[in-house]
């Protein structure tokens, strides 16, 4: 090593030593880089001291918070025609929550969270690199009126932070804007973001725990993308790392939704959801951990909107009226009617179809009844297309029989000679066992539609109908206290009225198609036979718990479909489809790609038979 390589070494290793004592930090000023500590203090006061401003720039800010730890709690109240809000000055939140057009069971006043379910807290980092939770503090009411209402926490004299809430009139919401004076006092130079920590239990508002709690999670939306929710496993936890626009504790008919306006939407949320016990008083506990931008500039304010209140589709959709697409909250996602053509049938059709028929009757019973007709009228012709189908395989069943008269016997020879035989005699009349089926799939997304619909619309809700007082839930008829093994988890320990009605008519209904329509002797067509017995017995244990008012329009759309069938009879003259169908086998016929593949199919079938034959 040189001389000038030794002497640029010891004037580096200079400028370094030197640099590192000048910025030495002073042991009454320092700041450590990671605040992790959190001060609970024994109070000695109920009123924030008056501290002089000279003083605070060389104290612990915290310290002026502990004579305000153990202050008397006080009660702060507001509220409009539609909710009733209760504030402590315990941490200056919200902490109870009551909806006065609405009522939980057993008619008791609707609740949606009070201060045992729910909580909010802000971890304040202070410049002395404490945290202090603001759950603890004391907060003073510097303004109250009918509609707004003023948390303070002083620090000092010259410096306090804000909580600022407003109720709007005959309205859900509420907003909230965390805001301050001189906050340099409190918080560090390099504060870029605040911590908030929320959480909710949700209260069981329902008769059945386990339809409830199908619907109830923690929901959220992305800032510019859609809404999305947390799965319904009995705990789950979930870091998102996009910018959120809401989050909202949600449960069947009711949420709690902490919308953040833009400038400030919530950073780095971690959701925690967890499945409560069936005996409980509650469905799922959710709690929160996020960020939001913030800092100690004076007039730089965080805000919020608190959107306390029923999932009615419209009323949620309002909220967006004249707003730009890319800033609209689409609070109407919380309402789950289904994805994609699902919902799209349901938004696009059912829904005013319903909103029309409400306005003019008030009884849902009937509504159902008439959105039923509809419904059915409007899918009548696909309908029909089926009816005629089955109709050409009851003609063709005679014929089907002599070809398994003819091929009797189990072997799989006979059986193989018996299904291309009935198979060349539909494809030469024209008929398919399939056809049949394609119009009745064409219904299904209007079934599952409807499915997803009924137990999600809030306007069932607390209506009755003949024997359900409530159509939004079970219609117990037969009641019991004790567990059945297997049973009571299927079904629970009551008796549904509509979806027994319904069970037992489709069952009926489906033995008497089935015995009118030609079934083969192939082993699969029997089981076929029995898919309807089948399924009517297990959606009798799903819906069971489900909405009296879903199974009511299953039960009424088996009843139309049973008149439709005994019409369709009448109306479909099967001499004259026989006829029709000698007609077309004397006219050569091309193959369906369908028809020709099974052909196929089956001749590599008995060509694999025939060489096992002669290795034998």
């Amino acid at each position: 090593m040189d001389r000038n390589t030794i002497i640029g070494v010891i004037l580096i290793a200079l400028v370094l030593i030197g640099f590192s004592i000048i910025n030495k930090p002073n042991p009454t000023t320092s700041q450590p880089s990671v605040a992790t500590e959190r001060v609970v203090e024994e109070a000695t006061s109920e009123h924030v001291p008056s501290v002089n401003a000279s003083a605070t720039t060389e104290s612990d800010p915290t310290s002026m918070f502990a004579s305000v730890q153990d202050a008397k709690e006080e009660k702060v109240y507001l509220k409009n025609s539609k909710v009733e809000l209760v504030f402590s000055t315990r941490g200056g939140a919200l902490e109870q929550a009551q909806l006065t057009q609405y009522e939980a069971q057993e008619e008791k006043p609707l609740v949606l969270f009070t201060k045992d379910d729910a909580f909010f807290n802000i971890p304040l980092r202070t410049v002395s690199g404490k945290v202090v939770d603001t759950k603890e503090l004391n907060f003073t009411p510097v303004q109250l009126s009918d509609t707004t209402l003023i948390m303070r926490l002083a620090v000092d004299s010259l410096a306090h932070l804000d909580f600022r809430y407003t109720l709007h009139k005959d309205d859900y919401r509420l907003g909230f804007a965390i805001e301050g004076e001189n906050l340099e006092r409190l918080f560090p130079s390099n504060l870029r973001f605040l911590d908030l920590e929320m959480g909710q239990k949700l209260r069981r508002q329902e008769k059945s725990w386990k339809n409830e709690n199908q619907y109830s999670a923690i929901y959220y939306k992305l800032l510019s993308d859609d809404v999305d929710h947390l799965s319904d496993k009995s705990e789950v936890l979930e870091d998102v790392k996009e910018r959120l626009h809401w989050i909202a504790f949600k449960d069947k008919y009711f949420a709690t939704v902490w919308i953040a306006d833009r400038d400030n939407a919530f950073e780095a949320t971690q959701m925690k959801q967890k499945t409560l016990t069936q005996d409980g008083d509650y469905t799922k506990e959710c709690t929160i951990t996020t960020s939001v931008p913030f800092s100690n500039r004076d007039g730089v304010t965080a805000g919020f909107t608190l959107y306390m209140g029923p999932l009615e589709h419209y009323a949620l959709k309002a909220y967006d009226e004249g707003v730009a697409k890319e800033e609209r909250m689409n609070l109407e996602h919380l309402v789950y009617v289904g994805g994609s053509v699902f919902r799209w049938i349901n938004v696009t059709l059912i829904m005013p179809l319903v909103n029309f028929l409400a306005k003019y009757i008030s009884n849902w019973g009937i509504i159902i009844l008439l959105l039923t007709l509809i419904i059915k009228t409007v899918l009548f012709p696909l309908t029909f297309k089926s009816y005629v189908s089955q109709a050409k395989m009851r003609v063709l069943k005679p014929q089907v029989q002599a070809i398994n008269e003819k091929y009797a016997g189990n072997d799989q020879q006979m059986m193989m000679k018996r299904s291309q035989e009935t198979m060349s005699l539909y494809r030469a009349a024209g008929a398919s066992p399939m056809s049949g089926c394609l119009p009745m799939l064409l219904q299904m997304p209007f079934l599952i539609s409807l499915y997803m619909f009924f137990p999600t619309v809030i306007a069932l809700r607390g209506e009755s109908f003949l024997w359900a007082e409530d159509l939004s839930t079970y219609d117990a008829v037969l009641t019991w206290s004790f567990d059945i093994p297997i049973l009571s988890g299927l079904m629970g320990n009551h008796l549904s009225l509509f979806c027994l009605l319904w069970a037992v008519t489709n069952i009926l209904y489906s033995q008497y198609t089935m015995g009118q329509n030609a079934v083969g002797d192939n082993q699969q067509m029997k089981m076929m036979k029995w898919m309807p017995y089948i399924m009517s017995i297990m959606f009798f244990f799903m819906f069971n718990s489900n909405s009296s008012g879903l199974c009511y329009y299953y039960f009424v759309s088996t009843l139309i479909t049973i008149i439709q069938f005994v019409a369709s009879r009448l109306m479909i003259n099967e001499d004259k489809v026989l006829a029709k169908l000698e007609e077309n086998k004397k006219k050569p016929r091309k193959k369906s790609g369908f028809m020709a593949r099974l052909e196929e199919a089956q001749r590599l079938q008995q060509q694999q038979m025939r060489a096992q034959q002669k290795k034998k």
